[in-house]
């Protein structure tokens, strides 16, 4: 497994997301009926997404999405996953991420949610905040997990979810997907 292009660093980080949801997706997407796991092709983890959810790639970043928007103009609650090579810690990572995030414009970040912190019993590091999409406020969360490509390699994997800030729904069903993480590679 050689590392993923990364689109998510650095001050795109939150712009290439919210461009996801916002626009059309560069292969068609999946929905599924019934919550659906994926292997993340060329990420050493796999996600669950709830029903209904579609999945899809834009820019090389393996996605899941919602099928209804929230609020108007209307957002759809998604969830990215990209991942590359580790280069050092976790908590590295991690404070490299909300450096970037804060230098984005209307970037807000939550008090209580950046630094570590688990994703189930998986160590993590956790970078949010809110940031204005067309008008619609919108929450983001970056998690970083660890993980390890079938050769040995250490990689970090950035999921990043977001979510019209009063989209309960999209909350819920982002939160499980972010929970759902497995990362073992499979075979």
């Amino acid at each position: 497994m050689r590392p993923a292009h990364h689109p998510l660093l650095g001050a795109a980080l939150v712009a290439t997301t919210l461009a996801l949801v916002g626009c059309g997706a560069s292969e068609e997407p999946d929905a599924t009926a019934s919550p659906a796991t994926y292997a993340v092709p060329d990420v050493p983890v796999s996600v669950t997404a709830p029903a209904g959810w579609e999945r899809l790639t834009q820019d090389g970043a393996f996605a899941v999405r919602s099928p209804d928007g929230f609020g108007d103009p209307a957002f759809r609650a998604d969830v990215v996953v990209t991942g590359e090579a580790a280069d050092g810690p976790l908590e590295d990572a991690g404070a490299a991420t909300a450096e970037r995030v804060a230098a984005i414009d209307g970037w807000l970040p939550d008090a209580e949610g950046q630094g570590a912190t688990t994703l189930g019993d998986v160590p993590a590091y956790r970078v949010s905040g809110t940031v204005d999409v067309g008008g619609t406020p919108v929450a983001q969360e970056v998690v970083l997990v660890g993980s390890t490509a079938a050769d040995g390699e250490p990689w970090t994997v950035y999921l990043t979810a977001s979510h019209a800030v009063e989209d309960t729904d999209g909350a819920e069903q982002t939160r499980s997907v972010l929970t759902s993480v497995q990362v073992t590679p499979a075979g």
